[in-house]
């Protein structure tokens, strides 16, 4: 997570979409235009939680009480995103979890502390949580919860798993016995990456994502038809590893049968919402070739047209959702009408639509010459 910052800015991708998302639009004569960004929007929006770089330009003078002080006048600041540049070069922010005055392990290990950054469509973690089983035992129990033993005694010092027990905390058993080794590096419990990316795919092998490009010369980790590119990846005797880490986290209250369903079932849910994003692409790929609108193949934005949006819908909110409900047993409900499978159907018919309309309108244009 320390590299948040360098794999988010100096992603070409990144930089087209939020492009799109935060520059300033203006219409006039009937044209709407995208211009100019402004890094107060970029502090305010992805580098919130990504992490802003913080460089000191210079030194203000300001009346205290001990008399006048110089002090250094910080760009990118306030930030404490978990990926932040400081001023001395080290990567990350522990105030992302750990606030402020107190660094309390308690507000690291209590859910709404990571709802801060992983409550929106494109990483709806705390939502799910919110309607899992788990969310429900938490909200009920929490106050029975003791949040800042060291290290964390599963049935004893809680009796349902946060985001800290799942992806970082020194778990043990009753008896002391280790059940899962502390860990800030959260990916170590983590098979595949959901989110943030068209398809879900095994996690990069570096966190530094800078060197990654697929065969179409895109900072993806994954081919455009959904294929790992193996050398970024891990392997799937590696994604085995970090799968039995997590698996040993769940054995502690769950049934062989029960753990081993649940991940059959995730791995089923990456494969579909993988193939309904393969769709997608397809009928944007064919988008781009009839010169409906203008993609990857002319070199332009993949953001900022109509079908291009919602191709990006899919993946970006919908597949992410559902894939997240799986992962998290937040399924039912949430996962197939609420923000999941539904939606992503829905925009799947919407994107061939507009293809048709443009096939449709480019015959009638053949037809009147």
């Amino acid at each position: 997570m320390a590299h948040a910052y360098g794999n988010l800015v100096d992603n070409t991708l990144y930089q087209d979409f939020t492009k799109v998302v935060n520059n300033h639009y203006t219409y006039e004569k009937g044209q709407l235009t995208i211009g100019e960004g402004d890094m107060l929007t970029e502090y305010e929006s992805c580098l919130y939680c990504h992490g802003t770089k913080v460089e000191v330009k210079g030194l203000v003078t300001r009346d205290t009480d001990y008399g006048e002080l110089e002090f250094p006048d910080l760009e990118g600041w306030p930030n404490q995103g978990v990926g932040r540049i400081n001023p001395d070069g080290s990567l990350g922010a522990c105030s992302s979890c750990h606030t402020r005055h107190s660094f309390s392990i308690e507000i690291a290990r209590k859910p709404s502390t990571c709802s801060e950054c992983h409550k929106g469509p494109d990483v709806p973690a705390y939502k799910v949580y919110e309607v899992s089983k788990h969310g429900n035992i938490y909200q009920s129990k929490m106050s029975d919860f003791n949040f800042t033993e060291v290290p964390w005694r599963v049935g004893t010092d809680f009796t349902a798993p946060t985001c800290a027990a799942c992806h970082a905390s020194l778990l043990v058993s009753p008896e002391g016995e280790v059940i899962a080794e502390r860990t800030h590096q959260y990916n170590d419990r983590l098979s595949w990456r959901l989110f943030g990316v068209p398809y879900a795919h095994p996690h990069p092998i570096d966190a530094n994502l800078e060197k990654v490009v697929n065969s179409q010369g895109l900072p993806l980790a994954v081919e455009l038809n959904g294929e790992p590119v193996a050398e970024f990846v891990l392997s799937k005797e590696q994604q085995l590893e970090n799968n039995n880490r997590m698996k040993a986290v769940c054995l502690t209250c769950h049934s062989t049968q029960w753990v081993e369903n649940h991940f059959k079932r995730l791995d089923n849910t990456i494969h579909t919402t993988n193939r309904m994003t393969y769709q997608a692409t397809k009928i944007l790929s064919d988008i781009w070739a009839g010169g409906f609108e203008k993609g990857l193949p002319q070199g332009e934005n993949i953001f900022d047209e109509q079908t291009e949006r919602m191709w990006t819908t899919i993946w970006l909110f919908y597949a992410n959702s559902s894939r997240f409900a799986s992962a998290m047993a937040g399924g039912g409900d949430y996962a197939v009408f609420a923000n999941g499978r539904y939606q992503t159907t829905e925009q799947l018919r919407k994107l061939l639509d507009q293809l048709k309309l443009y096939r449709a309108l480019e015959e009638k244009e053949e037809v009147e010459k």
